[in-house]
């Protein structure tokens, strides 16, 4: 059928007044599309298009349902394929959305932008989503959207998205999953992750660690330098003075980690945190949160990366627990253990970054 033809058949669907009728010939007509849509001129297929989302959107939803479902599979005129992705329906606009070729990023963009979740999480299914749709997403979507992108591997995030990813999970606990699962993934993201999850996760997280490449990490922990925030918060009325007299000590070697202990006993409890932190290289806000939560799991991964010996870890994690800690040495000596040396390194060096630049900010 010669152009004039097709385009006549295109005017009488559209000029037909029976619904019946013109449902059976946008079918016929639909037929007539993919049977040569190889050898249409691109002003023929814009015709089309044209015409078919006018005559589509007289008829019923199921109608246009159908034509979804059939234009799904590959490439539809432009025309009509932003006009079903962007239906109401998203039985009309999810198979358009998950699979046509003839969506544009922007396309795709301002849909996110203007319709609701359904919408938004058919588009995180899609095998082409780029860094700027993925933003688009985040910015627009409720946690499951981010969910199911993160979930989807070939959906590409750059790293300032997956900064605000990663700062919502800290807020929900269904963000976890999926970005510890992520297979593309920097081991800055990683390892802030493990100072939210808790439990068997940290484990996960910390082998994966040891997948990572000296280059990758190098990488991620100049990357963190540029943005990682400094966290205010209150010192305690004595630091000053405490931290000047244990920075003399410790020049004089009148003190060191095996005093850690008695220190806690004492109950001078600035100093217990001015020492742990000079120790392992974290800084106090971060010493005084690790303790205030009583974060067993962190503490042995921070002892373990900073070579303190398993009873010096199990006698402090002991007098931290307090009554719950009666009778479990075994149980904290067998979780330091298993901690592995390397990836326990890793992870410190992260949560050490804080500490670096607020020492550089200072």
């Amino acid at each position: 059928m010669q152009v004039g033809e097709r385009y006549a058949k295109l005017l009488e669907v559209a000029s037909e007044s029976s619904s019946e009728k013109r449902r059976v010939l946008l079918n016929e007509i639909t037929d007539l599309f993919f049977d040569s849509h190889e050898n249409h001129s691109p002003l023929e297929t814009k015709l089309f298009g044209d015409l078919i989302s006018k005559v589509a959107y007289e008829l019923d939803t199921e109608v246009r349902k159908e034509l979804a479902h059939r234009f799904s599979g590959g490439e539809a005129p432009r025309t009509l394929a932003v006009m079903m992705a962007n239906d109401e329906e998203i039985g009309i606009a999810g198979p358009i959305l998950r699979r046509s070729t003839s969506l544009t990023q922007d396309d795709l963009i301002r849909v996110v932008e203007t319709r609701g979740h359904a919408h938004q999480m058919v588009v995180t299914q899609r095998p082409d989503v780029g860094e700027q749709l993925s933003d688009a997403l985040v910015s627009h979507g409720n946690d499951l959207v981010v969910a199911s992108l993160v979930g989807n591997q070939t959906a590409k995030v750059s790293d300032e998205t997956f900064d605000r990813i990663v700062d919502r999970a800290a807020n929900n606990p269904d963000l976890h999953r999926p970005i510890a699962e992520r297979k593309v993934i920097s081991p800055e993201h990683l390892n802030r992750l493990y100072t939210i999850v808790e439990g068997p996760m940290r484990r996960e997280i910390l082998e994966r660690n040891s997948e990572f490449t000296e280059e990758e990490v190098e990488r991620a922990m100049r990357r963190a330098q540029t943005r990682v925030a400094i966290v205010n918060g209150t010192l305690p009325a004595d630091f000053e003075a405490v931290h000047k007299e244990f920075l003399k000590e410790k020049a004089t070697n009148a003190v060191n980690r095996a005093m850690l202990p008695s220190i806690w006993r004492n109950q001078e409890t600035t100093k217990f945190m001015i020492a742990f932190g000079d120790f392992t290289g974290l800084d106090y806000f971060q010493a005084a949160l690790l303790f205030e939560k009583r974060d067993i799991d962190t503490m042995a991964m921070v002892c373990r990366a900073a070579n303190f010996e398993r009873a010096l870890f199990v006698t402090i994690a002991v007098l931290v627990l307090g009554n719950d800690g009666m009778g479990q040495a075994q149980v904290l000596g067998n979780m330091y253990n298993d901690v592995p040396p390397e990836a326990a390194q890793r992870a410190l060096r992260f949560l050490r970054l804080r500490a670096n630049v607020s020492a550089q900010a200072a």
